[in-house]
This record gives structure tokens, sequence and C-alpha cells, in this order.
């Protein structure tokens, strides 16, 4: 099926979208040209699409040779693409929950994130997708200015903080509502995330782990909470010193780099 034919297929599916699990389908076959220009495929990657729906993006993936997975949680959407791409041996229409996916074997991970789950799924990304050189990832427009939320703001905590030692995410470009179909009440942002490959997956879990801890009361001082972590006043304060951070600081004013110390320091 040609693009404008494949497209117009898609729009009829606009009456079977399932608001509950986040579904918009994507009509726009340039901005969806533009998100897998994007992940710079090669024929050795190995694909993730998270939610390929209607097969918007899956559409121009078919069209390389990658050995690519596409999951999605609608059994109906996933016999279409199984239909849809029954010629093409590297490309799998697989039904699936992306929490529960096994992220470590991708070199590449697109998708068009629902909005209810963005944050969660991002974080798996970046938790579990050790093998991961580059994501492509569209999301609401609003809440990529809290994945790169500066210190001392407001939106400043475990994901930034989680984001900016993995990786560098650097945003692309803009899509609006009428491009897809039913029209979500929301612009939609694409970005893309360059993974550090110098950055151990366990290394960011431990950080992870430990940030997530010390934000959970983030109107108290750095040493209240890592006391509570700890349950060790003496041992804390001897962190902090050895640190070289403020006690009565609270943990939006704390640097990555501080941050790692504490780990270096705790492990």
């Amino acid at each position: 099926m040609d693009e404008k034919s494949y497209f117009e297929n898609i729009a009829e599916y606009k009456l079977l979208a399932k608001h509950e699990v986040g579904q918009n389908f994507l009509i726009d076959s340039e901005a969806a040209k533009k998100i897998i220009a994007l992940a710079d495929i090669k024929a050795h990657d190995k694909i993730l699409e998270i939610g390929s729906g209607a097969g918007s993006l899956s559409f121009f993936i078919a069209k390389g040779e990658a050995q690519t997975d596409l999951i999605d949680i609608d059994e109906g959407l996933v016999a279409k693409l199984v239909e849809d791409f029954q010629k093409e041996e590297n490309i799998h229409s697989l039904k699936g929950n992306i929490m529960r996916w096994d992220l470590a074997s991708y070199s590449k991970i697109i998708g068009n994130l629902p909005y209810y789950i963005t944050s969660g799924i991002l974080e798996r990304i970046l938790l579990e997708a050790s093998d991961c050189d580059k994501a492509v990832l569209m999301v609401q427009k609003e809440v990529v200015s809290r994945y790169t939320a500066k210190i001392g703001s407001k939106d400043y905590g475990p994901l930034p903080l989680l984001i900016n030692y993995r990786a560098s995410l650097v945003k692309a470009f803009n899509v609006p509502r009428t491009s897809f179909l039913p029209s979500p009440h929301v612009e939609s942002t694409v970005f893309v995330l360059n993974f550090n490959k110098d950055v151990k997956i366990g290394d960011a879990q431990k950080l992870y782990a430990l940030v997530s801890k010390l934000f959970l009361h983030r109107r108290k001082t750095i040493q209240n909470n890592l006391i509570s972590v700890l349950q060790n006043s003496d041992k804390a304060s001897s962190i902090l010193k050895k640190c070289g951070i403020l006690t009565t600081k609270r943990p939006e004013e704390l640097s990555l780099t501080d941050y790692l110390n504490l780990v270096s320091q705790l492990h």
C-alpha cells in the first residue's frame, strides 16, 4: 500500500480509538517520516516501537532492514500490523505492555507515548534499556520542560537528574493536535535522547534509588532527608562533610555531581 492510502486507512480507525489507553492515531505522514528519520536507523539496529497503534511510525520503520518489535496492548491493532507487514520478515507485531517488556536488547527505541503514563515509560527506558543508543519519543508538549528542569526549580528532581546522567535530551519539533485522530486536548513534542554509553545501568539505578528517597520531602534539608534514609545522624553528617555539601541545603539545591558523590560514599 502506498503512503497516501496507508494514512487514509489509519484515519478510518479514529472511531476505534480507546480513550482509556490514550489512543490518538497520528495521521500526519510527514511528521511520522521526520520522527523515523531522527532515529537514524541502521540495518544492524534492533528497534522497539512502543505503542505501535495503527502503524503511523511502523510504516516508515518497515522500509528499513533492522529487526524490529512493534508492541501494543490492543490485540486488534496488533493483528492489523501483522497483516500490514506480513511480507517484511524483520518486522514483528506483538501484543505487549511496555511496563513489563524486557528493554535490555534494543539499540533504538521509538514511540508516541500515552500521555497518562509518559514518565513511567521514560523511567523504565532510562533504568532498563542498557544497550540503547538513541530514543526518539513523542510526548505531551508541557512535560518536556519538566524533564529538562534546572537545579533550584520546582520541577527539578529524580527524573531530570536521571535523564541528565544517562543521556542528552534534544527537543526536535512540535506536533499540533490536528495531526491526530481523534484529536487530543494538547500539543505534542518530539525529542531525542542520545545515551551516554560510558554510564553503567547499575550506577544509574543506584543514583535513581537514592535521589527518589532524598526528594520524598523536598522542603526538608538534605541532612534530615539523609538521616531518614540512613537512620544514623552521625553517618549522614559525616558523608555530607566528605562530599562538601552544606547540611542546610535542600534536595533541589544539589547538583548531579553532588548526588553522584553521595552515591559513591554510600556504595
